[in-house]
């Protein structure tokens, strides 16, 4: 009969709670600030009871009950069960229409009153959450990153009420990894692929099946270099060119990250056409030089296409990583040009007065103007390097300071570049003032 009896009152209970959650109402027992709540499956006991969950800190219990009659005021009898003694013991006594208990253990109570002649009992078990996690890295290397997370927390269970066998529930854990706000991954311990090259904290979330949160972090400090890299020329940009003409002058720009100050080697490979020559050769037959500056400048002097390697390290404690960077397509440096006006006006309006040899990577220079009777009226040679536009090989249409006839001008080049390659070229130039 008490059985029977208790199983009711139980299923009354239930009942009340599940029609509208945290809320007081007639001859009930809730809570208010459970932040979980699930049923009992005792193994021998023939009713089953709600769980109340709580999130806490380690010892510290935030648990709390409420009963409540109709509105009557009514005398609150509350009991604590023992699962040694398999009994409820006598836990306190309040006078009201409501009771709130606070700051429970983890257990089953139970209130009994009597309301307009009726005889109530409810029963419900609190438990308190807590949680200590901790993470670590257990593996860093070149290519990978390990982390790993643990969790140490409130050991949730209850007891049948008939036997006082406990029964354990599973924490149900779940982890989700954090590097500030931004989702990483919810593996307990995941592993990194690639590893981050800069430093990072990563933060793991343990969360239980009660929904109390903790979390913990750990910090990475990176041996992952990204090398990069960009160049430049200070040569004056022309626009009727796309690339430098040799010798050029290089400006290389390190744009690497996370790599170590004076850890760099910049491969600067032969010409594409001289390694299509040798069939590609050996590693070491194929690089022009190596560099060892953190931002290095370097002089091609012979025209060509140019591939070029930078490598960039990075130590921490015991280990060393390195990244390859390859500079996309060819440092281009103009092949050998020489290129003569048709025609120019010395009339004294600053505009084409003179007339100018176009040339592009010169080594050396020769450049003679005969008029229509075969008399030299200009000559030119150098074996120097010849700059762009260099106003050094031109004419300005005078001999011994007079200002030559008007009319037709033949002209020969002879011109050796920097490419090793014999530039001739013949031709009329018209002379109009």
């Amino acid at each position: 009969m008490h059985r029977t009896r208790t199983a009711i009152f139980g299923l009354l209970a239930f009942i009340s709670m599940l029609s509208l959650p945290g809320k007081l109402q007639a001859q009930s027992l809730t809570s208010g600030n459970a932040t979980y709540r699930e049923t009992t499956a005792y193994p021998a006991f023939p009713a089953n009871d709600p769980i109340f969950y709580f999130c806490a800190e380690e010892g510290v219990a935030t648990a709390s009950l409420t009963a409540q009659s109709a509105g009557s005021t009514v005398s609150f009898l509350w009991e604590k069960f023992d699962p040694a003694t398999v009994k409820f013991q006598n836990f306190t006594n309040e006078t009201g229409a409501t009771s709130t208990q606070t700051h429970l253990s983890d257990g089953c109570y139970r209130v009994t009153f009597t309301g307009n002649g009726t005889n109530y009992q409810f029963r419900a078990w609190v438990l308190n959450g807590w949680m200590r996690p901790a993470a670590v890295i257990t593996e860093s290397t070149c290519v990978l990153l390990r982390l790993s997370s643990s969790v140490v927390g409130a050991n949730y269970q209850y007891n049948d009420l008939s036997t006082g066998a406990a029964v354990s529930i599973s924490p149900d854990y779940h982890f989700r990894w954090y590097t500030g706000t931004q989702y990483v991954v919810s593996i307990q311990n995941p592993t990194i692929m690639p590893p981050p090259s800069k430093n990072t904290v990563y933060r793991v979330e343990v969360t239980d099946r009660a929904g109390c949160m903790k979390s913990a972090e750990v910090s990475y400090t990176s041996p992952i270099p990204v090398a990069n890299f960009s160049w430049s020329t200070p040569q004056q940009n022309d626009p009727q060119y796309v690339f430098p003409q040799a010798p050029a002058n290089i400006d290389f720009k390190n744009l690497s990250e996370n790599a170590d100050p004076g850890n760099y080697e910049w491969y600067l490979f032969k010409d594409k056409d001289v390694l299509e020559s040798m069939g590609g050769g050996t590693p070491i037959d194929s690089f022009l030089t190596i560099l060892y500056d953190d931002n290095p400048l370097y002089t091609y002097d012979q025209s060509g296409k140019y591939k070029v390697k930078l490598v960039a390290a990075k130590t921490v404690q015991a280990l060393t990583c390195r990244d390859t960077f390859y500079l996309p397509g060819f440092i281009v440096v103009d092949t050998s040009l020489v290129k003569v006006a048709p025609v120019f006006t010395p009339n004294g309006d600053g505009v084409n007065d003179k007339l100018i040899i176009k040339t592009r990577s010169l080594e050396s220079l020769d450049f003679t103007i005969v008029n229509r009777w075969g008399k030299v009226v200009h000559h030119f040679s150098s074996n120097n390097y010849m700059p762009e536009d260099s106003e050094i090989a031109a004419w300005d249409g005078r001999v011994n300071g007079n200002l030559c006839p008007a009319g037709v001008y033949f002209y020969v080049a002879d011109a050796k570049g920097r490419d090793g390659v014999r530039r001739r070229t013949k031709g009329f130039v018209e002379m109009i003032w």
